[in-house]
This record gives C-alpha cells, sequence and structure tokens, in this order.
C-alpha cells in the first residue's frame, strides 16, 4: 500500500519576511543615538564660571537732619517739635535662579529623545513581536489544517485501496471457482464423453450380436421347416403386429409433451430400438425417421428410454432391433 509522505519543508510555516530588516534598522537607531548623546556631552566640556549677584535697593534712606545748635537766650516758648520723616521698609530680596548650562539641557534633550526612541523601539518590537506570534499562530492552524486534510486523504485513500483489494480478492475467488467448476464440468463431460462412447461400443456390439442371433436364429428355423416349405418362416417368426402395437402403447403411454395440443396433424415418428434378446432390455435407441417436430422426437426417445424393460411376446421372446412407431395422436 502506497502513502504519500510530504517533505518536511513543505509542513514548515512560512518564514516571516522584513525581520531582517527590521532588526538592522533597530541596531542603527541605536547607534545614531549612542552618537549624539557623546557629541552632546562632549561639546561644551568646561568648567563652569562662577556668578554674583549684588543686591541694590531701589530707595535711597534719608538720614535723619541734626537738631539745630540752640544758644542759650532768654526763654523764649518751646517750639512744638515736628515729626520726623519715617524711613520706607526696604523691598524683599528676590532670589535668583541660576542659569542651566547649555551642555545640561543638550543632555537632557538627548536623555527624553532616547527614551521616546527607546519607547518606540519597544513598542515597534512588542508589535512586530505579537505579528509574529499571530503569524506563527496562522501557520500553526494552517499546518494543522493540512495534517488533518492529509490524514484524511490518507484515510479515504487506504479505504479505497482496502476496498479495491478485497473487490480483487473477490474477483479472483469467483475466477477461481469459475475455473474450477469449468474444469469440474469439462472433467465430467469428458467422463460422459468416454462413457457415452463406451456405451455405443458396447451397444454396437450387442446390436452386432442381437442381429447376428437373431440371423442365426431365422436361419435355424427356415432350415428347420419341411421341404415344400417357401420360405415364409422368416416371416411367419417376427414379431406380430399385436405385439408391435403393445410395444407402441407402451411407449406412448411414457411420452412427457405438455404441448401435445400444438403439434398440428397426427406426424409419426419411428424409433430402432435394441433389445437384449434374453432379457428385453432396452440397449439402445435411434431416430429411425423424423416426425417434422423434433421435440417430439426426443419425448419418444426419452420415453423409450424410460421404459427400460420391453415385455416378451406370448412365446415368450424377444426381437431386436425392433421399430416402435409413434404419434401425438395415438392411444397411451
Amino acid at each position: 500500500m502506497n502513502t504519500y509522505n510530504p517533505p518536511a519543508d513543505k509542513l514548515r510555516p512560512p518564514p516571516e519576511k522584513g525581520i531582517g530588516r527590521a532588526l538592522l534598522f533597530a541596531a542603527l537607531i541605536h547607534l545614531l543615538l549612542i552618537i549624539v548623546i557623546a557629541l552632546g556631552v562632549h561639546w561644551k566640556s568646561h568648567t563652569p564660571e562662577a556668578v554674583e549677584a549684588e543686591l541694590w535697593s531701589p530707595t535711597a534712606h534719608l538720614a535723619a537732619p541734626r537738631p539745630p545748635r540752640v544758644e542759650p537766650q532768654q526763654a523764649q516758648p518751646t517750639p512744638k517739635p515736628q515729626p520726623q520723616a519715617q524711613p520706607r521698609p526696604a523691598p524683599p530680596l528676590t532670589k535668583v535662579q541660576p542659569t542651566p548650562d547649555n551642555a545640561e539641557i543638550a543632555l537632557d534633550k538627548a536623555r527624553k529623545r532616547k527614551l521616546e526612541d527607546e519607547k518606540r523601539q519597544a513598542a515597534l518590537l512588542a508589535q512586530q513581536l505579537a505579528q509574529q506570534r499571530q503569524a506563527e499562530k496562522l501557520a500553526a492552524e494552517k499546518l494543522a489544517l493540512q495534517q488533518q486534510r492529509l490524514a484524511q486523504e490518507n484515510a479515504a485513500e487506504q479505504r479505497k485501496l482496502a476496498e479495491q483489494n478485497k473487490q480483487r480478492e473477490l474477483k479472483a475467488q469467483q475466477l477461481a471457482q469459475q475455473q474450477a467448476e469449468k474444469l469440474q464440468a469439462e472433467k465430467k463431460a469428458e467422463q460422459l464423453r468416454k462413457a457415452e462412447q463406451q456405451r455405443e461400443q458396447q451397444l454396437a456390439k450387442l446390436q452386432q450380436q442381437a442381429r447376428s442371433d437373431y440371423m442365426k436364429n431365422l436361419m435355424s428355423q427356415a432350415g428347420n421347416g419341411p421341404s415344400s416349405s417357401t420360405g415364409t418362416a422368416a416371416v411367419t417368426s417376427g414379431p406380430s403386429g399385436a405385439y408391435a402395437a403393445r410395444l407402441a402403447t407402451l411407449v406412448r403411454q411414457n411420452v412427457i409433451y405438455p404441448q401435445i395440443d400444438q403439434i398440428q396433424g397426427d406426424p409419426k415418428v419411428i424409433i430402432t430400438v435394441t433389445l437384449d434378446p434374453n432379457s428385453g432390455e432396452v440397449l439402445g435407441a435411434k431416430l429411425e425417421r423424423s416426425s417434422g417436430v423434433p421435440s417430439w422426437d426426443q419425448a419418444v426417445l426419452r420415453a423409450v428410454q424410460r421404459v427400460g424393460r420391453f415385455p416378451a411376446d406370448g412365446s415368450g421372446r424377444w426381437y431386436t432391433p425392433m421399430e416402435i412407431k409413434a404419434g401425438p395422436r395415438d392411444a397411451g
């Protein structure tokens, strides 16, 4: 039984396209990021200068005037003291933020770009991995369907081959049986043919012997007659008409012919029957003259064989050969 085994390469899922280019692109992006970061770090690498700031008040504080010198005079009324001007409070100090360096700004931007690139690369890789898993899943499902289809095809092919083998075996058995029956039939036919030949030979011998005995009997009867005999002893010593009619009636009674009503007229068939002169047993029957209806001729021949043994005449003698005449309208 032949089974189809596909090569292993055909059962594997097809390789994904574009993975090599994606990996090469990711490596180039990482290399460019490293170069940009290195250039940003070493672009302006110097010691930052110290910055000093002085805080000045926007308004000047006026000093209080000196009191006037009072000379001793006469007592005068003491003038009322004038209120002095209060100094304004200084504004609060403002904290000055130092200005960041350009290198730090570039480095920070590079870090942010790197993080964004890494996130994009991670998202791209995750998407590619998801696509690859989906493709592998689809390939696995396709492979499973192919294997299932191949298994079904193999099972169907095996069932077909088994049925064909069964049909071949059945045909071979039938052919062998037919050949055996044919050989058996040929063997049986050969045996029947040989038996028929032997029977015909024996019948011919018996007929020849019966004729010889019959002629001897006639000659002996003719020789024993008186001297004035005219030679009619041989005729008178034959079967009488009544005896012949008796034998014809016996044969007619054994004829089996359902289509007798279909025969037109009363055609006669003449059968020559060879008997054993000592027992009256039928040794053979031959169609002497046909009636024109072959089926009726064969029915009469079968009737003679069916009788098998004819009765003797009134003197206890049998005559051979005998001629039996039979027609479909004869009494039986």
